[in-house]
């Protein structure tokens, strides 16, 4: 298998790329009837190269994402990539499902966060893909 160079894979996500903003999210505490209550401990701007999904797209075919969910590609060095956190791109709001960190020689030289589509309406977010396509809000 060819090696890859990390400055190449960190020179084409800073050329490709686009910024997008990472919100860190804390589940430390609980509401009164058992549910977690998110916390936004941080919020930062990163880099990240940004696939849009299609229906061609093996995961929108397996039912794993859906059409319009986003895989983000950011460099093996960035931090707080995490499951349950959310990203900000094009003015929507996108949930961390996943979190691939991808190795070359015992280096991760890429983290690839797949992330579901969210809505956020004021201080509550709801997962719209819970209601398979129906506009429950109309």
């Amino acid at each position: 298998m060819p090696i890859v160079p990390i400055n190449i894979v960190n020179r084409e996500i800073n050329r490709f790329g686009t910024d997008v903003v990472v919100r860190t999210i804390s589940n430390n505490t609980y509401s009164d009837w058992g549910d977690a209550d998110e916390i936004i401990t941080s919020s930062e701007t990163k880099t990240a190269f940004v696939q849009v999904l299609t229906h061609e797209d093996e995961l929108v075919q397996e039912g794993y994402l859906r059409l319009g969910d986003k895989i983000f590609w950011f460099k093996g060095d960035e931090t707080n990539i995490n499951l349950g956190n959310r990203i900000k791109h094009a003015s929507g709001w996108y949930k961390v499902i996943e979190v691939i960190q991808h190795y070359s020689q015992g280096n991760v030289y890429a983290i690839e966060a797949r992330a579901r589509k969210v809505q956020e309406y004021g201080f509550f977010v709801l997962d719209i893909s819970e209601f398979d396509g129906e506009d429950v809000l109309a």
